[in-house]
């Protein structure tokens, strides 16, 4: 099958994309219409791939969107008239979506069982905005201002007053022109610096494995990504601010829920904090070295899955 991919999406390494692994597969993959496609697969929707998905309603082309981004990032998700083009739609990480798609994973075990953590908590985030309601970055950075025991490690959180103005500014532009309802509670943002910045990490699991415990705080409660799989890889317990991933496969004595709101939070935080950190080391152990639940979520094993139900979706 001939394959043309568009918006190849960051979300796992070139090696590890659906379209490298629709390759191994011996697909081929097309450069542009010129090429003649058999089908066409969109990682994520931008407005610059509206004319050539058209053209492949028009000509009868098989058509497959992947969301990975939710409506905070993407809020033209939110207008039904985008998953009409398609054909078929996949949604990763939605626990409420039919069928449910797990969201793709790194599968890195080493750091797990490592010693001499900080009795501390960790989060690992850039500084987002949003102005699409449903979104959860103005309450990471409520958090991350407010507790005092989590250290921070991200980019943008030392930005310049003027560099966040001007970042706002582009966050609201790509609201209105998605069509969305407009929410400012991103804007408080500017006024709640973190208490304990630690600046870039470079290797995100190993930061993470330096640490007893992490706050897990999604981009919204509309999906779920790879963030409590990294704690739950690195051997930091979680606690977790999300949709339902129970839905998922994920166990709930792995993490400590949260809801959407500060005072949820802390009190997730104690919870967890009065809890065996053994006992949940024993289970997260268990629950990761099961091949199951890495058939189910490592990125090579899901998108092979998904490339076989494309091809299905083609014929």
């Amino acid at each position: 099958m001939h394959i043309l991919f568009l918006n190849r999406h960051n979300h796992s390494a070139e090696s590890t994309s659906v379209a490298a692994v629709a390759r191994t597969m011996g697909h081929s993959l097309a450069q542009d219409f010129e090429d003649i496609p058999d089908l066409i697969v969109c990682i994520d929707w931008t407005k610059s791939m509206e004319d050539k998905v058209k053209l492949a309603y028009t000509l009868g082309i098989p058509r497959v969107l992947i969301k990975l981004e939710p409506s905070v990032v993407i809020p033209e998700y939110q207008k039904l008239k985008v998953s009409a083009l398609f054909t078929a739609v996949m949604e990763m990480g939605r626990p409420f979506s039919q069928p449910v798609y797990a969201y793709p994973q790194g599968w890195e075990t080493s750091f797990f069982e490592r010693a001499g953590r900080l009795d501390r908590l960790v989060a690992i985030n850039a500084n987002k905005y949003s102005f699409v309601p449903g979104e959860l970055y103005s309450l990471r950075a409520s958090a991350y201002s407010k507790i005092s025991s989590l250290d921070l490690y991200g980019r943008g959180w030392d930005r310049s007053v003027g560099d966040n103005l001007l970042k706002l500014a582009k966050e609201l532009q790509i609201a209105i022109l998605g069509g969305s309802p407009v929410t400012f509670a991103c804007v408080k943002n500017l006024y709640r610096p973190p208490k304990n910045f630690m600046g870039v990490s470079e290797t995100k699991l190993e930061t993470l494995s330096r640490y007893k415990y992490s706050l897990v705080i999604e981009n919204s409660l509309e999906y779920m990504t790879e963030k409590l799989i990294d704690s739950l890889m690195a051997g930091a317990m979680p606690i977790y601010v999300g949709p339902d991933v129970e839905k998922l496969g994920i166990p709930p004595a792995l993490y400590y829920s949260a809801s959407a709101s500060l005072e949820s939070v802390k009190k997730s935080v104690a919870r967890a904090r009065d809890a065996s950190w053994k006992d949940w080391h024993d289970a997260a152990r268990k629950w990761i070295s099961d091949p199951a639940s890495e058939e189910i979520w490592e990125v090579r094993k899901l998108n092979r899955r998904l490339v076989n139900e494309i091809e299905q979706i083609a014929s």
